[in-house]
């Protein structure tokens, strides 16, 4: 289900119906509900009560307070992580860099969502602060998935996607706080933020159409 909607299968604001998904995993409702469940948790879907289970969709503020407190926690768990990360871990972080290389050579929307989200917790979990690392686990999951979601929708080249995710392991490797801070800012700013701002562009025009119609 998490893979359907990286890969663009669901839209955000798309209703998710139990029966439906059943069928198409063949699997029990009871098994659809607790993975419905878990997905609420994680942000990816929300229930709203009498009406049902919808793909997550953020709003136009939503998306720049979530961007703005992933960009200060995001750096606080980098520069702890930077303190405890040894050899071996740095050699399984490039491991994951990797992977989205991987992805963006063949221009996997999914796969390359999944592989960015799993190279950015690895540093949050490094951070050795769970709390943190949870917090921003339901925090910044959601924007990968939309992000992946837009980006299939919209047959983005992902050959043109900038990956600045060496410059994230030069910092980490480096120590400086004060380095670290600045490249995840730079990092969240300049390449997810740019890809962002196009859609933002997109969901005005849509907010302001359906202001007339209201």
């Amino acid at each position: 289900m998490q893979k359907a909607i990286f890969s663009g299968k669901f839209q955000p604001g798309d209703p998710v119906l139990e029966m439906s998904v059943a069928r198409t995993y063949k699997v029990s409702q009871t098994t659809v509900r607790e993975a419905l469940a878990k997905l609420e948790h994680a942000g990816f879907v929300r229930h709203i009560p009498h009406r049902g289970t919808f793909v997550t969709k953020l709003s136009l503020q939503e998306l720049r307070e979530n961007l703005g407190l992933r960009v200060l926690l995001e750096g606080l768990a980098a520069m702890e992580a930077a303190r405890r990360m040894s050899t071996p871990d740095f050699s399984k972080l490039e491991e994951r860099m990797q992977e989205i290389s991987d992805a963006v050579s063949i221009n996997a929307y999914c796969e390359l969502a999944l592989a960015d989200l799993e190279f950015h917790r690895y540093i949050w979990e490094s951070s050795g602060n769970m709390t943190l690392y949870d917090i921003l686990d339901r925090l910044a999951a959601p924007l990968f998935a939309f992000t992946s979601m837009r980006r299939s929708s919209g047959h983005e080249d992902l050959k043109r996607v900038v990956n600045s995710h060496e410059v994230i392991v030069s910092a980490l490797r480096s120590g400086e706080p004060e380095s670290i801070k600045d490249t995840i800012r730079f990092h969240i700013e300049n390449s997810y933020t740019q890809f962002l701002n196009s859609s933002l562009d997109r969901f005005e025009l849509v907010a302001r159409a359906e202001g007339r119609s209201g």
